[in-house]
């Protein structure tokens, strides 16, 4: 579970919402996105794999659209409240170590308290992560982030580092409908002691404008659609997914959705991958704390990253306390790594840590059974 928080809770970096107060079609520029520092914020957060439901919203295209999202499915939820603040140089900060973010000339803050209620006990988690970036005139580029969790006030311990090289172009001003830009970067990532990197390009158009409808709120917004090629040391191939944010005057995403795409076509890969969702809301909308519901049905997620090097996390959800194992197997039906070997576990979310260094690259099946059910996967694993 601990890595879908940190999914959901990574776009909490991003955050600041202002009151949308735009015309019908919203611009993104150097001052609206500069609007979001050194302010306060309220967030909700949720998290949907209602792939049949989101399908059918990534289909809606064009010019004064309705992307309404109250009738998607929302596996869990969270809300939390904090404030950015930026710095004036790298100087001092937990990402001064890092060459790569001496070039940046924004760094933010953002410190957030997280809060959650499971069976009727409320959980509460603080963190902060702070964003090195090039803003200009011209364009936003993100360099990269630092994932920190709170000791206590004045100590802070790093959880994860991800490294944009040479940046991430989310922006290339003015952004209004019709506007396109690629990007091309290497992205490495840092978490727990494991390293992977893989490169990326992007083919981003601004394909929609209209209104944003949520349960807590409707919001103009355009429609960024980024295309993305994950290419991993194999030549030309790589792996194709669209990712499809819908953001406030600001630039900052209030709804994400992401999918794959079937290898060498243009179709939606709906058998293996995962679509999601996560709603972040501003302050005025006052949202109110989504409690923790129990899943209604056991269920083996996508492993994430995926493909990986050389770890990755799997998630799964139980509906009542099991007796569960997830193995490895490889497409000869070998099982080549235990990963839970009969434990018994509490209805809930869980998440399990795969270490596959001593595996070779190739496509793997993970299998999970618990309380008579066996549900399989597949993951690729590329060195």
């Amino acid at each position: 579970m601990r890595e879908t928080i940190f999914k959901g809770c990574f776009l909490l970096v991003a955050i600041l919402m202002a009151a949308q107060t735009a015309l019908a079609q919203i611009v993104i520029n150097r001052n609206s996105v500069e609007d979001f520092f050194n302010s306060e914020f309220s967030v909700f957060s949720a998290m949907s794999f209602d792939v049949d439901e989101l399908i059918e919203l990534l289909e809606i295209k064009g010019a004064d659209q309705v992307w309404d999202f109250t009738n998607i499915e929302m596996d869990f939820g969270m809300s939390g409240q904090g404030r950015i603040q930026t710095f004036p140089s790298v100087d001092g900060t937990l990402g001064e170590e890092f060459e790569h973010f001496e070039q940046a000339t924004h760094v933010i803050r953002a410190d957030v308290i997280i809060s959650e209620t499971y069976e009727g006990e409320e959980f509460e988690f603080t963190f902060a992560n702070y964003e090195y970036s090039i803003l200009s005139d011209e364009e936003y580029r993100l360099l990269g982030t630092v994932i920190t969790e709170f000791v206590d006030p004045e100590i802070r311990e790093i959880e994860g580092v991800i490294l944009k090289r040479p940046g991430q172009l989310r922006y290339q001003f003015p952004v209004t409908y019709g506007s396109s830009w690629e990007s091309e970067y290497e992205e490495q990532s840092i978490f727990f002691g494991f390293d992977n990197s893989f490169d990326y390009t992007e083919e981003v158009v601004v394909d929609g404008w209209g209104d944003l409808v949520t349960p807590y709120g409707t919001f103009e917004v355009l429609r960024v659609s980024r295309l993305k090629t994950m290419s991993f040391g194999f030549g030309s191939i790589g792996l194709e997914s669209l990712e499809v944010e819908f953001v406030n005057e600001s630039g900052m995403p209030l709804a994400t959705i992401e999918i794959d795409i079937e290898f060498g076509t243009d179709q939606f890969d709906t058998e293996y991958a995962e679509a999601s969702l996560s709603l972040i809301l501003s302050e005025t909308s006052a949202p109110q704390d989504l409690a923790m519901e129990l899943p209604e049905r056991a269920t083996l997620h996508q492993n994430y990253p995926n493909p990986f090097n050389p770890s990755t996390q799997i998630s799964y959800e139980l509906a009542e306390a099991s007796v569960v194992s997830l193995d490895i197997y490889s497409l000869t039906g070998t099982r080549v790594l235990s990963v839970i070997d009969n434990s018994y576990q509490s209805a809930g979310t869980h998440t399990a840590t795969v270490d596959a260094s001593g595996l070779s690259s190739g496509v793997y099946i993970y299998q999970l059974r618990a309380g008579g059910q066996v549900f399989t996967r597949r993951m690729t694993l590329v060195k």
